[in-house]
């Protein structure tokens, strides 16, 4: 009898040593990934804080070189504009590209300097662009939503939720209890709000780079115009008026409607960084700056 109960507990405690045993190998393997994951999560913070340092000093550069820039007109054709190899050293390859903005309806520039008054060069492209959205209820809603007084406009309304400012950012139009992401992002298969509207313009539109639906609802064009327009664009870079001329069927009507809203030249552009190479890591970077006060005004991390 005693012999079996001495039996049992070398049992016992060989199983007990056993399983402090798998206990300490758990623990220590348990220990070991913790300290790979932190390495492994400081390392990935150090290059992400150099791929936003080199960023930086990237953008300063492209804005000085931007300032610079001895042309009159931005048209994705020059090769300014065009992607280009970056090689930041242990952080790897980047593609670096800059696009050309004031390419759509400025929301911050709708107004005359009352903060009230729609400009009248814009008047028929918005209320236009209401009715291709097939929302016309909006038209003057978001003017009441946007314009600095609280009187309301005929057709519009004003409410305590109106910020009565320019928008920070065009998400702010969601405030309006009738608005919807549908409406003002769009679908897949119909345009929004954002498609036809921008907050990066200084008050007119880069023909350019303005999309094809955007160009149709502007003074003194229309679908097949804003086509002819494009079509020339993709081989030729509009540098004024005297270009618009040669496009068969644009009248000297044509080119004083647009006088006051069409433009050739941007002030707000965006920097796209993709880094190619993903060290552990790697960080895209979307970035809109202004041109003429060299100024950094939207940074995004991807």
């Amino acid at each position: 009898m005693l012999s079996v109960f001495r039996c049992r507990r070398r049992g016992f405690i060989l199983v007990a040593v056993l399983m402090l045993g798998v206990m300490l190998v758990t623990c220590a393997t348990a220990f070991a990934w913790f300290a790979r994951m932190q390495i492994k999560n400081a390392t990935r913070e150090k290059i992400s804080l150099a791929n936003r340092s080199m960023a930086q000093v990237l953008t300063r550069e492209i804005m000085k070189g931007m300032k610079a820039n001895p042309f009159k007109y931005d048209s994705p054709l020059l090769d300014w504009f065009k992607p280009f190899f970056f090689p930041a050293g242990d952080l790897g390859i980047w593609v670096v590209q800059i696009f050309p903005l004031d390419d759509k309806i400025p929301l911050r520039n709708l107004f005359l300097p009352d903060g009230s008054t729609l400009r009248n060069e814009l008047r028929n492209t918005w209320e236009d662009m209401w009715g291709k959205l097939a929302r016309r209820e909006f038209t003057y809603l978001v003017l009441d939503f946007l314009d600095k007084d609280t009187r309301p406009r005929m057709g519009g309304a004003e409410r305590e939720t109106h910020i009565n400012r320019a928008p920070l950012d065009i998400s702010e139009l969601l405030i309006l209890e009738e608005m919807t992401p549908e409406i003002l992002y769009g679908t897949s298969e119909k345009l929004g709000v954002a498609d036809y509207c921008t907050l990066w313009s200084a008050g007119r539109i880069n023909l350019n780079v303005a999309p094809v639906h955007v160009m149709e609802i502007l003074p003194g064009l229309d679908r097949p115009m804003a086509e002819k327009i494009d079509g020339y664009r993709r081989q030729n870079a509009l540098t004024g008026t005297d270009d618009l001329r040669k496009i068969p069927g644009f009248t000297p009507k044509s080119q004083a409607l647009l006088a006051g809203i069409a433009d050739f030249t941007s002030r707000y552009f965006m920097i796209k960084i993709e880094v190619l190479e993903d060290s552990g890591g790697g960080t895209s970077f979307s970035v809109i700056f202004d041109k003429k006060d060299e100024m950094i005004v939207r940074w995004e991390e991807i």
